[in-house]
């Protein structure tokens, strides 16, 4: 049964995928910032997985580094690494702040970064080990915020360079790129919700099927990543967006 890894699973896909594998009996850590959610995120899984489900804000320091400390001294070795964590978190301004651009690097590069190291440097994994880097191709459009832009584009030099170097050690690593849809407490979720009718102009305007997708439409491709028929396309960028984007990738 695989071993796997999710972050930021507390809500939209990492929840999703949170509690997807788990009613594939997969054996899960999860981690996500807030406390409400990861508790309800821990009635919806098993026992054993509950007791592998941390509430903890990475912006801490003594947060991340006591959850890299329980990785590194855990017993049971990963197979698949899914890091969903990150977001613009409203920062919309394009005239960015180090500040703010250093905060949104934290949680959507640097985060990832050192949990791959400390899985990679204690050889926490076994064989065909999969990590699995969440973006989106609003950032390689350049139609999101500058700071999400940034730092989600830098994930898919990260994933390139990371797998010429891990490839050899049966390790393979993607980046996903999504496009707009809609889970529990997501982005997009939470605009319809917020303002209706610029939720309804994107649909409009943006997406070519006039119609937003669903989590769930996802749940075949991370099937299908976290296998070993996905090992050929290891550092390459995975679009999954019903057409949104001109994108060329794959």
């Amino acid at each position: 049964m695989k071993k796997i890894l999710i972050t930021g699973a507390s809500s939209g896909l990492g929840l999703m995928l949170s509690r997807h594998y788990n009613n594939k009996g997969c054996n899960l850590i999860t981690t996500g910032r807030d406390k409400k959610k990861i508790n309800l995120l821990k009635k919806n899984i098993s026992k054993e997985n509950q007791k592998n489900s941390y509430a903890l804000d990475f912006n801490l320091k003594s947060n991340y580094d006591k959850f890299l400390k329980t990785l590194g001294n855990q017993k049971e070795k990963l197979d698949v690494i899914i890091h969903c964590l990150g977001g613009g978190f409203g920062m919309h301004n394009p005239i960015i702040s180090r500040e703010d651009l250093n905060f949104l690097f934290n949680i959507n590069v640097s985060s990832a970064v050192g949990i791959n190291k400390v899985i990679l440097d204690k050889k926490k994994y076994n064989k065909n080990l999969k990590i699995i880097h969440i973006g989106s191709v609003a950032s390689v459009e350049s139609t999101a915020s500058v700071g999400y832009s940034m730092v989600k584009s830098s994930l898919i030099a990260y994933t390139k360079t990371l797998s010429k170097v891990v490839i050899k050690k049966d390790i393979f690593a993607h980046c996903v790129l999504l496009g707009a849809f809609e889970y529990e407490n997501n982005a997009f979720e939470r605009l319809k919700k917020r303002n209706k009718k610029i939720y309804n102009k994107f649909i409009k305007e943006k997406l070519p099927r006039k119609k937003i997708a669903n989590g769930d439409n996802f749940l075949g491709l991370f099937d299908y990543l976290i296998s070993n028929k996905s090992n050929p396309l290891s550092g390459n960028s995975v679009v999954a967006d019903f057409s949104e984007s001109n994108s060329f990738r794959l």
